[in-house]
């Protein structure tokens, strides 16, 4: 048998795996040189909080501007104002790009958001006549706009709360 070692004569089996060792090196470093550069720069948070400061004003003035029921039919059409403006809301602030420290509270903020705006759905969908049920979907929408202000408070993005602070 040749012994190889000396010889300098690789087969054309050694060639192979050699050849694709490289190349999976190869392919390695270019899919990790090509992640490097597509990762997305850092987001400075006073911009994100200017960002989420402008959607909570302008939703906050949208929501100011929906008109107070003055009866019960009234409070249909007040809720379904509320829960679009809601949504609205949410969806902005769902496309914006938060710092890695307020990640998780973005994610709370944007959820709880949502939230409100499916309960303002439901309660308008409800007859004020079910008070049971009318009552207990108002309850929801209290927490959850507390657990709002808190997540404003915490994000430090006070235009946010609902509740004044």
């Amino acid at each position: 048998m040749l012994d190889r070692s000396y010889s300098g004569v690789m087969s054309y089996a050694d060639r192979l795996t050699r050849a694709a060792a490289l190349f999976a090196v190869s392919a390695t470093a270019t899919v990790l040189a090509g992640c490097a550069s597509d990762a997305a720069p850092a987001t400075d948070p006073a911009d994100y909080r200017a960002e989420l400061t402008a959607i909570c004003v302008a939703s906050s003035a949208e929501r100011e501007a929906v008109a107070d029921p003055v009866d019960d039919a009234g409070v249909a059409t007040f809720a379904r104002a509320v829960a679009d403006v809601l949504t609205r809301e949410a969806d902005a602030a769902r496309a914006l790009q938060s710092p890695d420290d307020l990640d998780d509270d973005h994610r709370a903020f944007v959820q709880n958001t949502a939230d409100q705006a499916a309960q303002w759905t439901s309660l308008a969908t409800t007859p004020t006549s079910d008070s049971e049920q009318f009552g207990a979907l108002q309850t929801t929408i209290l927490e959850l706009t507390l657990g709002r202000d808190d997540l404003a408070t915490a994000m430090d993005v006070p235009a946010c709360r609902v509740t004044p602070a």
